[in-house]
């Protein structure tokens, strides 16, 4: 049997600063119980030994505690304390669907794909809201499906809270997905992820491969102006 991979003492080279910031944002979520090494890296889609080098740092600096037994990363006693009562919140699930839901049709009805509006969950991202592709082939109603560490939306939560957005093949034949962020009002922390999932030539982001009348540029474009909207309409929401 492969043995889980552990991180050495010391890194081998600096990582990058965003890659950094989405492992502290993943133990974030789960301080009590920890992340095991191996969602970590299936989570940031990076090989064992890039996310080695950033646990090793935050190691170095007493913001992760490794478990060499159970393969299990957590905060730091220095991030601990930022995850009690007093913790920044983030909206109620309900009240993101609410916002989105006027501006989630408006982007299926622009883009002719099938939204998604994605939260964290232990396993990935949870579908919170499903607007359908405006046609009229059959459709299964997404909503409250579970999507993998692999997933776009899933990857976006897992990354840094920035407006980039991030591209998976499928999950149909020629299908594809592109998610970005819908930032917390305060800038800094997810509250969703909205996903767009239609043709793989109009997502794809290799220009060689994408339709040219509707490439994913246009695409990303649209993509970020709803998840943008959608956030500004979060402001004064409740918080959990």
């Amino acid at each position: 049997m492969p043995q889980t991979p552990q991180p050495s003492q010391t890194p081998q080279h600096r990582a990058p600063v965003g890659t950094t910031a989405a492992v502290l944002e993943l133990l974030a979520r789960e301080p009590e119980r920890g992340v095991s090494f191996r969602r970590l890296t299936a989570s940031l889609g990076l090989p064992d030994h890039a996310v080695g080098d950033v646990i090793s740092g935050l190691r170095a600096e007493g913001l992760v505690e490794y478990d060499a037994g159970s393969g299990t990363c957590r905060p730091g006693a220095p991030l601990r304390r930022n995850t009690g009562p007093s913790a920044p919140t983030r909206p109620d699930c309900n009240d993101v669907r609410a916002a989105a839901m006027i501006w989630a049709d408006g982007l299926a009805a622009r883009t002719g794909m099938s939204v998604l509006l994605a939260v964290a969950h232990p396993e990935g991202a949870q579908v919170i809201h499903h607007v359908f592709r405006p046609d009229n082939r059959p459709q299964r109603l997404a909503t409250g499906d579970v999507l993998p560490h692999t997933s776009a939306p899933a990857r976006v939560l897992a990354g840094p809270c920035d407006d980039r957005c991030v591209y998976e093949e499928g999950p149909g034949p020629e299908e594809a997905r592109l998610a970005t962020s819908v930032p917390c009002p305060d800038g800094v922390r997810h509250a969703a992820a909205l996903c767009l999932t239609g043709p793989r030539r109009r997502l794809d982001p290799n220009p060689a491969e994408a339709a040219e009348e509707a490439g994913p540029w246009r695409c990303e474009e649209a993509l970020r102006d709803a998840a943008r909207t959608v956030s500004s309409a979060l402001v004064g929401t409740p918080s959990r």
